[in-house]
Parts: C-alpha cells; structure tokens; sequence
C-alpha cells in the first residue's frame, strides 16, 4: 500500500467499491483473507494502540486477533469462517479488547465485499454496554436456576423421544416418552450399545453402524441416520436419529444426546410417492418409466439378447363403451393377472396406459417365445365370466427381438407396438414379429388414415358400394334371392390399396362407425330401389364389432328403412366372429333388437371361429353363412363334403336358411347342390357388380325367375 493507513479513499480506487460518507465510519479495517492481510484505517490503528506501542496500517489476521481476549477471539475467528463460507454476508457481534490488562467493550460489524476475497470490519467504540451486559447475566443467571425445571417439561411434553448416552460408562437415558413405545424395562440402562441394537430391525443394524462411526472416531460431532426399530407393541417403526456429541481433547468420544422422531407416516407417504413413479396404481404392475429405467440398466450388457411384447385387449375399446370404464377397469386388472400366472419367468410385466401392456422375456427366438406364450394363448381362447358377465379377452401381440429390432428401450417399445400395429384382421389373436418393412407399412397406414378422413368430410368421396347375387335354386332356373353390399375404396393416391386395408384402417381408426352407417343408409336406399323396379330381392350388410356396440344403431336402420320405404325384412344384417367374440350378452341384445324390427340376422364365416357351435346356442339369428374354407377343395377333401353336410342338416333342423360362400367353379356347384338347394354365392355366377350394372342385369334375372 502507498498510504500508511487504509481509508475510503482506497475502497474507492483501488478496489472500486463505493460505500459510505467518510466521515459516519472512521474505524474501519479490510481484511483480505486470501493474503491473510488486515489492513487498519487510521481511526482503528488509535483504537488498538497504547502508550508503549505504536501500531501500523498493515498486519496479519493473527496479529488482529491477538488485541482479543481469548473467547472474543474465538467469537472473531467464527465470524470471518461463516463470511468466507458463504453463510452468511453481515456478522455483528461484541468483543472484549484487552488493552493494559483491561476489558473494553466494542460492537465489529463485518460484511463481505462484493469484490471476492475481501471482508470490509466497522468498530464501535463508543457505545457503554456494561449496563446490557449486567442484565444479560442477570437474565442467564435466572435462566439457569430454572433449568432443571425446564428440561424436565420438555422431556416431558416433547413428541420426541430424547436420548443421552454415555459413551465412556455405555450408560443410556431416554426421556419418559420413549417408555411409551420402544421394548424398555427402565428409561435408564447400563450395556447401552448391545440394549439399542437389539431393538433396531436386523436389516438397519448395518445403517446404524456405520452412521455412527464417524462420531466414534472423532471424525464428527453428529449423529445423522433413519432405520427402523420395533415397538414395544410389536409394530415396525421407522425413526430419524439425530445427535451431538462431545470428545475429548484427543478426539476420543465422551457423550452423546439427541432424539429419535417417528417418521412412519412421512416414510409410507414416500413409498406411495415412489409407488406412483415406477408402479400402475391399478395393476399393481410396474410402469413405463420403470420399464425404461430398467431396460437401461439391462441393456448395458452388449451380450444381452431377449425381447419385448406389447400387448393389447383385442377390441378392448368396446368393453368400455359398452359396460363403461369401471368394468373396463376390472377387466384390465383380471388381464394382467393372467399375463402374471401364464407368461412366467419373465424379466418384467409393465402396464403402459388403457389396455397396453409390456413383457421383457430372456427368450430371444421366434420358436422360443412362441413356445412360451402356448400357455397365455390357450388359456385365453376359454370363455370366462367376470361380474356375471360371459366374455372373451384375447389378447395382440407385436414382438422385438434385441439386439435385432433395437437396442434401446425406446426401439424396442416402438418397434413392438409397431408390430401390434401391423397385425393384419386375418391374424387376429396371433403373434406378430417386427420386420424392418413394418415401418413403411405403418407408414402407408397413418397417411391412408389420414386420407379417408379428408374423403369422409368431402361427402363420402372415393367410397361406393359393389353388389355380389346371392342365388338359390328353383327348379331348374338358378335366380337371384338377393346380394351383398361390398364396400369399396378407390383413390389414386395408393395404387397398390386393398380393399382388406381398407376396413383394417377403418377399424383401427375408429372411422368403421360413421363409415358402416354410410354404408347401411346407401345398402337401403339401392334395395328400395330395385324393389320400385319390380324385383323384391334382400339386401345384406356387414356388420362390424365397433357397429355392435354401437348403441344407435338398430334405430338407425329402422330410420333408414322407413325413409327409403323399404320392409326391414329385405334387410340382413352379416356378423363375424369379430362382431360377437367379446361379450355374448351384447351380442345377444343386438340380435334381438335387429329381430324386433324385422331385419333378418346372418352369422358370417360359421365353422373357423373357436366358439361357433355356441354361437348357434346363445344367439338368435336367422341365416348361416358357411366359410369359403369349407368350400375350397371341396372335390378332394371327403372331410370338408361331410362337415357341410352337416352344418345343412343343423341349419335345417332349426329353422335357420344356409347360405354356402366361395362357389367358383361348376364341380363346387354340383357338389354344393348335393345337399339340396341352399342359397349360393361365389364367382361362378357372378363377382361383385357395380350398382349400374346390378340395376341392369336384375331386370334379366328377375324376369327369368317369373
């Protein structure tokens, strides 16, 4: 320093700090504890100085607290830590300055400077705190004397169960408190150590332990830990210990005290808060977070080899519209506890949201996992009755093979959720492997959605109807009896469309309702108008699973009837399996409706589904449709000719008409023809027709049948 005392003048320049007028704090130091360096204003050095010493404007941090007492000392030197720790910014505390072997009184205010490294002191001389320290003592004096008394109602009244333990003698006090709850003959006892640990759970003796250490070697003044302990009652109880010690000089531990608190509440309140980060409240199954965190840890393994399933509740979306989201509820929870007891000895079951469902197994192959979920897909082709209700729950799955399809759990979820859903119609209820072409399929299948959303709002463009002649026999003239409405989609934008991607899009998207409406209300309409054309024939239409459930729908059909002046009875209405699978009940009341109104009621594809027999049973219906499947190799399969023998016979003695799909060719015919004359359907008279064309040729048809 150029100046032989510090001033404001050199807070100003030097360091760039403004502070006060200079004339309101003329005794002042700045310490600088980076250099342990204490620099003296002129007004500070007066104050220390004596008669016989001469006191400059610079010296070290120890230099300065030697003009304190020893406790003043002490008080300076823990002042200046919490400053340079950050703990605080301002300190104001009383110090004795020892000057001619007499105590002076004075108030240092210090406050860190906004320039690191600097602490700014103020000293006040002039204020005559004798008269505050007397009343202080006076007050501490009194204070003491009341002590005793004091600590004994806090013992008394705290919630908390106070502890003193004698390290040296291993002798322990708990307040009277804890005698309420902890397994204690006497609040007082002698093998302190041995007594707590008996009475600490065995799985946290450990914690306890090794909380404790630090305080035993000297290392630490405290004591920090939670474990549980058993109650008297018998009960676990989660406690938070916390205590400070005391050593002697050489680190040796002396004494402890300090108190336990019962944070059993704050620990289950935890575990729920924990429960809802990694586990379905619902299901009790883990949850997507944890499925991710988990595959993480599993996946750092590059030898790791297995696969994910994601699974859903096959038309899971009528369970809900249909019984609502309580029973929903319930059915999800029965789904996963049959996932637990059928796919076993797997490495996680996680529930995602609604009915979506993942299984991580150690199984890495096609046939491996195949073979491991034989058990689930039997199990799920039984019918089952949940709340008084009889319903099947199949299950879809989509499955990715890791490393192959993925090495991240966000592949590998995506790359199975894919595959679930490019599951095609035909392979309902089946396994559905990832392959790398599923993504330009899926791809195709979001842009097609996105398509027949904006043909729908545009009056339905794109979309007609083609008309396929039912036939039967009379005589020996084979006339029309009537034909099914066929829904067709044709758009330039997708050369290479299906007409079976067509309903599976529709189905997936929900738009199989407004859509299958359309269709009914168009089917109506051309069958009303070939009757004013003098050809009364029925009409059929297909009825999909979402349409069954579809609780207007029965009431639309008698609208539409009556708008377009047609009998209900013309009309039939064709359910698959898919429509009836999910709950006979349902199934059942539809029916019913359908009947009540007239409109006739055909099971569709009868013979391949896994109840069909019941179906007959349960269901009031009116036609059977035989499958193409039991039509196909007719000629060479004898087995194929007596099933549909008998299914002729069956529909026959209960009163329902039979109609045989998939005649192609004349030895079908003949063979079909066998049997007597049901009704017929199949390229061989004719395929689906446009309704120009189905107009023209019914004059023909209808005229000949005369």
């Amino acid at each position: 320093m150029e100046k032989e005392y510090f001033d404001l003048e050199y807070l100003k320049e030097t360091l760039n700090i403004c502070v006060f007028p200079d004339n309101l704090f003329p005794d002042m130091f700045l310490l600088d504890y980076e250099k342990n360096q204490v620099y003296l204003s002129k007004g500070t050095a007066g104050v220390l100085e004596e008669e016989d010493n001469c006191v400059q404007g610079r010296m070290s941090v120890e230099e300065l607290e030697s003009y304190f007492s020893t406790a003043s000392r002490c008080v300076f030197q823990q002042d200046v830590m919490r400053i340079r720790e950050g703990k605080t910014k301002r300190t104001d505390s009383h110090l004795n300055l020892v000057k001619k072997g007499h105590n002076t009184n004075l108030l240092l205010v210090m406050t860190a400077l906004e320039k690191p490294g600097y602490i700014l002191g103020v000293i006040h001389i002039n204020i005559d705190l004798t008269h505050e320290y007397s009343r202080q003592l006076e007050d501490t004096i009194r204070q003491l004397k009341q002590a005793e008394n004091i600590n004994n109602l806090i013992l008394e009244g705290s919630t908390d169960y106070i502890y003193h333990l004698d390290v040296v003698n291993n002798i322990c006090t708990f307040s009277p408190k804890a005698m309420e709850v902890l397994p204690l003959e006497n609040n007082t006892f002698s093998n302190a150590m041995d007594r707590l640990l008996s009475f600490i759970v065995p799985e946290d003796r450990g914690i306890f332990l090794e909380s404790f250490a630090p305080f035993l070697t000297g290392k630490s003044r405290y004591h920090k830990a939670e474990y549980r302990v058993m109650t008297k009652q018998g009960n676990i109880m989660w406690i938070k210990c916390q205590g400070k010690g005391l050593h002697d000089e050489n680190g040796n531990p002396l004494m402890i005290a300090g108190s336990l608190i019962d944070i059993t509440a704050q620990k289950e309140t935890d575990k729920k808060i924990s429960d809802m980060l990694w586990y379905d409240m619902m299901t009790g199954l883990k949850n997507r977070y944890c499925f991710e965190q988990e595959m993480k840890e599993y996946l750092k393994d590059p030898d790791a080899r297995g696969s994910v399933l994601c699974i859903d509740i096959h038309n899971f979306k009528v369970f809900n519209e249909i019984f609502g989201h309580s029973f929903a509820n319930k059915i999800l929870v029965e789904f996963s506890k049959i996932i637990n007891l059928y796919i076993s000895n797997n490495l996680g079951i996680y529930r995602l949201e609604g009915d979506e469902f993942l299984v991580h197994l150690k199984e890495s192959t096609q046939e491996e996992i195949l073979e491991k979920l034989a058990p689930f897909q039997m199990y799920l082709s039984k019918e089952r009755v949940l709340d008084g209700h009889v319903l099947f729950i199949r299950a879809n799955i989509g499955v990715a093979i890791y490393p192959d399809n993925g090495r991240t759990a966000e592949d590998l979820m995506k790359n199975a959720n894919t595959a679930l859903l490019m599951r095609p119609k035909s392979e309902r209820h089946q396994t559905v492997f990832f392959r790398s072409e599923s993504l330009d399929r899926l791809n195709k299948k979001y842009y097609l959605d996105s398509v027949l959303r904006q043909d729908m709002a545009d009056n339905m463009k794109n979309f007609r109807l083609v008309y396929q002649p039912i036939i039967e026999k009379k005589g020996d003239k084979f006339v029309w009896h009537g034909a099914e409405a066929l829904l067709r989609y044709n758009n330039p934008k997708f050369s290479d469309f299906n007409q079976s991607e067509l309903i599976e899009a529709l189905e997936y998207s929900d738009m199989i309702i407004t859509v299958g409406r359309w269709v009914i209300k168009q089917a109506v309409k051309e069958c009303a108008y070939w009757h004013k054309m003098g050809c009364p024939i029925c009409v059929n239409v297909n009825i999909s699973a979402q349409q069954v459930s579809d609780k207007g729908v029965v009431a639309f059909i008698q609208n539409c009837c009556q708008e377009a002046g047609l009998d209900p009875k013309w009309l039939v209405c064709e359910l698959t399996e898919t429509s009836l699978i999910n709950n006979f009940e349902i199934a059942g009341q539809f029916c019913r409706e359908l009947m009540s109104i007239g409109t006739g009621v055909a099971l569709d594809d009868f013979g391949t589904g896994y109840s069909s027999l019941n179906y007959l049973k349960s269901l009031p219906i009116t036609h059977l449709k035989v499958d193409r499947a039991y039509v196909q190799n007719l000629i060479r399969e004898p087995y194929n000719q007596i099933i549909l023998k008998c299914l002729y016979d069956l529909s026959k003695t209960l009163g329902l008409q039979i109609c045989v799909e998939g005649i192609d060719t004349e030895e079908t015919l003949n063979k079909v023809l066998e049997m007597e004359e049901p009704l017929m359907q199949g390229f061989y008279f004719d395929k689906p027709l446009e309704a120009e064309t189905f107009r023209k040729d019914i004059i023909n048809h209808c005229a000949s049948a005369k």
